[in-house]
């Protein structure tokens, strides 16, 4: 079953994935080998965006804890009025600008000697980008902390945010929904644009009660 499933992948891959729906199978089919990584050498951004996907939510333990960790420390330091800038940005910038995204796939497809050419070349990568955004376009991902209870998050949501005009990096902004255990609600809109030339990341950040904060980090070279 696992080479059926490399070989399957290995023609689509050649012949360009340039439809919604070659994106949905190549990631579908990537779910599948996926689930053979050992859990310390597992590729979680790719987890999450093939499970975005496919609509499927994401609450195993060994894949989602190390990042809502990450969440907890990002929501306490929001709510405690005391960002660490250099933290904020890290949490950030793994996801929003889809560079961890693109590494992971191309190391997964490496890995089993698969075609890389859509992750290599930009232009491919943003074909792949474009039609993915239409993929996601009215779904969400819950990526939640049932069985790993944590002190402040319960889940994060995510959800793509509005189309972005030509000076963006992305074709979309992202959404986050960091939902409390008490019941508050922390909401981020995250993008990224070229300024002056240099990509750097905006964020949005509003608690339930109105505040909001707007940040922009030129990104790291």
């Amino acid at each position: 079953m696992k080479l059926a499933i490399i070989e399957k992948l290995r023609a689509i891959l050649d012949g360009g994935v340039n439809t919604e729906c070659k994106v949905v199978y190549v990631l579908a089919e990537t779910r599948k080998l996926l689930e053979t990584f050992p859990p310390d050498h597992f590729p979680f951004a790719l987890k999450l965006y093939c499970h975005w996907a496919l609509h499927v939510d994401l609450d195993s333990r060994g894949t989602t804890l190390p990042f809502l960790e990450n969440v907890e420390k990002y929501a306490a330091s929001v709510l405690a009025g005391s960002i660490d800038i250099g933290e904020e940005h890290k949490v950030l910038r793994e996801f929003v600008v889809l560079d961890t995204f693109r590494r992971q796939f191309r190391q997964f497809l490496q890995s089993f000697n698969l075609p890389t050419s859509v992750c290599d070349e930009d232009r491919r990568w943003h074909k792949f980008v474009k039609h993915y955004a239409g993929v996601i376009e009215d779904g969400s991902l819950s990526c939640n902390a049932k069985i790993h209870p944590l002190k402040l998050v319960s889940e994060v949501i995510f959800s793509k945010g509005k189309t972005e005009t030509e000076d963006r990096y992305l074709p979309f902004g992202l959404e986050w929904t960091i939902v409390l255990l008490d019941g508050r609600r922390l909401t981020v809109d995250v993008n990224a644009a070229l300024l002056h030339g240099i990509e750097t990341i905006f964020s949005s950040t509003k608690l339930h009660s109105g505040r909001e904060r707007l940040r922009k980090y030129p990104r790291e070279s």
